[in-house]
């Protein structure tokens, strides 16, 4: 009876972590959209949908709290409910660098004409490694994971390159140089998506095989 409670609340957890990654992705997407329109008025959704993704959080937080400690789980649901709530944090602070974005969009000028495909780009490999680590987290899949985590090294390569990009624009351009560092801002925050996204990897790899791993 026991066991059947815990597996019952194991899939509605999972259910709920893999919703707000799904409205987490959606955070991402807008916020580079209201970046690629420098459109203010989709930044300030992005701000203020924030608070449902907290909540969200907060949820699967206190009930994987509950959980552990009304019925003491061991073993593999243990670990699923400690994954659970690691990866509903990473989460959470992926969708604070959405709001960070749609801040700094907020603080730009309106105009199209200093604005780089590369950070699109970017954009884009961060929303397809956050695809793939969740499917990997509901099919607990640590090989997989592993491979996504390792796709972070790409997303590093483009900040580097991104940023002596900019940095040479700011020097040619100094007219340009607060606009510029906006942009450079916005690459930080994807940067950071990535890293997050690599940390849910490690926790989908201990989920599925109990080994604490750092890709740092």
């Amino acid at each position: 009876m026991l066991a059947s409670f815990i597996k019952k609340e194991e899939s509605l957890i999972r259910k709920n972590v893999l919703l707000m990654g799904h409205n987490t992705r959606e955070a991402i997407i807008a916020a580079m959209k209201c970046y690629q329109n420098q459109d203010h008025s989709l930044a300030e959704e992005v701000i203020n949908n924030d608070k449902i993704i907290n909540e969200q959080q907060t949820k699967i937080e206190t009930e994987c709290i509950k959980v552990i400690a009304t019925q003491q789980p061991v073993a593999n649901d243990l670990r699923e409910f400690l994954a659970d709530m690691s990866i509903a944090n990473e989460l959470e602070r992926i969708a604070d660098y959405a709001v960070v974005i749609a801040t700094i969009v907020q603080k730009m000028a309106v105009g199209n004409e200093h604005l780089d495909d590369d950070i699109l780009l970017m954009a884009e490999q961060c929303i397809s490694m956050l695809d793939e680590v969740l499917i990997d987290y509901a099919e607990q899949d640590a090989d997989k994971a592993n491979t996504v985590a390792l796709k972070d090294d790409e997303i590093d390569l483009l900040e580097h390159n991104l940023n002596d990009k900019f940095i040479k624009l700011m020097q040619s351009e100094p007219e340009n140089s607060v606009h510029y560092t906006y942009q450079l801002w916005v690459i930080r925050q994807l940067e950071r998506i990535g890293d997050r996204v690599t940390n849910i990897a490690e926790s989908v790899i201990f989920l599925a095989t109990g080994k604490l791993v750092n890709f740092d």
